[in-house]
């Protein structure tokens, strides 16, 4: 369906999917940590997707990341995969689809990306991001169960719902990586994706284009490589801890729609953004941080989803989307010769959802017998 775009979007799923652990791990009080020591290949074997000849007339299936749930030290990588020394696999995969279509440049873009095994992590959290205050107070009282269970991608909005400054920080503020806080209780790796959000219906906020800068650190290169005139002023009431700039005042409604692939989500919403990720250290000794930057774009999507329906609003991933328009308008600069330091990998948009009668909604679980488990 995606075609060679695929690769980027099975990452932001893959980040979706951490994310939702990290949360359901937090609400279930265990804890929850990212083995980014493990290579592909190692997880490969773990998994037992690595058997070529099983998977004969079958799609091939790659690894993307391990996790560890509970407290305590994880085993090495050694010991555990010596316990599975002369153990007998058993089962052969089947085809997913019989309309398979081969994208030649898919597994070239994971072959050249795969993470070999023992390599040094990112460098540990910024000491701004140590001493954050605690999180802003959460807008309403669900349990996290009850949201986790209620979210759903909008497919439409009306245009007219605006969202509360209040809920606006305080969705932002979910945005920080402040240790411990699902979904960035998973690594305490820095920030590399900044959202850059078009505001259009947020109560109290001035319409117009902001960046929150997730690594405080890197506002300079940020401001580096965007259009001289940005104002880079915050604004009114924002709370002090949250690094949140004003860009330009502006209506952005427009430009939001038409930079997402001309849908009107985009600009009927209470605001969208574009994520920038930071591709300044991904090198030929680091290929594998290519597709972290979209699992961590990914990450940002599930804490939005979540945080927009405590806001009692609802949220959306918009995977098509013009990157160079996005990035000429911010002034960053694309052409032949240009490989941008900042890039934009993903857009999202939140806001007053419309319900469609046509499609049938049910309550999660509700094919299971007995009521869901009670609320956490």
């Amino acid at each position: 369906k995606y075609g060679m775009r695929a690769f980027r979007y099975c990452q932001h799923d893959c980040g979706h999917a951490l994310g939702a652990i990290a949360y359901a791990a937090a609400a279930l009080g265990w804890p929850v940590r990212l083995l980014d020591d493990w290579g592909d290949d190692q997880v490969a074997a773990l998994a037992g997707v690595d058997r070529d000849a099983d998977f004969q007339g079958a799609e091939a299936e790659a690894p993307e990341a391990l996790v560890w749930l509970g407290p305590g030290h994880p085993p090495a990588a050694g010991a555990v995969l010596a316990m599975l020394q002369g153990a007998e696999w058993r089962g052969q995969a089947n085809s997913l689809s019989r309309d398979h279509r081969d994208w030649p440049d898919i597994p070239e873009v994971a072959a050249a990306t795969r993470r070999p095994a023992g390599v040094e992590s990112l460098l540990e959290a910024s000491a701004d991001a140590r001493a954050m205050p605690p999180p802003l107070a959460p807008v309403c009282q669900e349990p996290a169960s009850v949201l986790i269970r209620h979210r759903r991608s909008a497919q439409a909005f009306d245009g007219v719902t605006c969202l509360d400054a209040a809920a606006f920080y305080r969705l932002l503020d979910a945005l920080l990586p402040r240790p411990g806080q699902p979904p960035w209780s998973l690594s305490a790796t820095p920030p590399r994706v900044h959202p850059v959000l078009f505001a259009h219906r947020v109560t109290g906020l001035e319409p117009g284009v902001y960046c929150l800068v997730r690594d405080p650190e890197q506002r300079p290169a940020l401001a580096a490589v965007m259009r001289p005139d940005w104002l880079w002023v915050r604004p009114p009431g924002c709370p002090e801890h949250l690094p949140l700039y004003l860009l330009a005042p502006l209506d952005t409604r427009e430009f939001a729609a038409f930079v997402a692939c001309r849908q009107d989500i985009a600009g009927d919403s209470a605001f969208s953004l574009a994520m920038l990720a930071d591709f300044g250290d991904i090198t030929p000794q680091r290929p594998w941080l290519y597709p972290q930057r979209f699992r961590e774009a990914g990450m940002l999507g599930h804490a939005l989803y979540l945080e927009a329906e405590a806001a009692g609003l609802q949220g959306t991933g918009i995977g098509c989307y013009f990157d160079d328009v996005a990035h000429d308008a911010l002034g960053i600069a694309t052409g032949p010769e240009d490989m941008p330091r900042f890039q934009d990998i993903y857009h999202f948009t939140v806001g007053g959802a419309l319900v469609d009668g046509r499609l049938a909604s049910e309550p999660a679980y509700a094919h299971l017998p007995g009521r869901p488990p009670a609320a956490i």
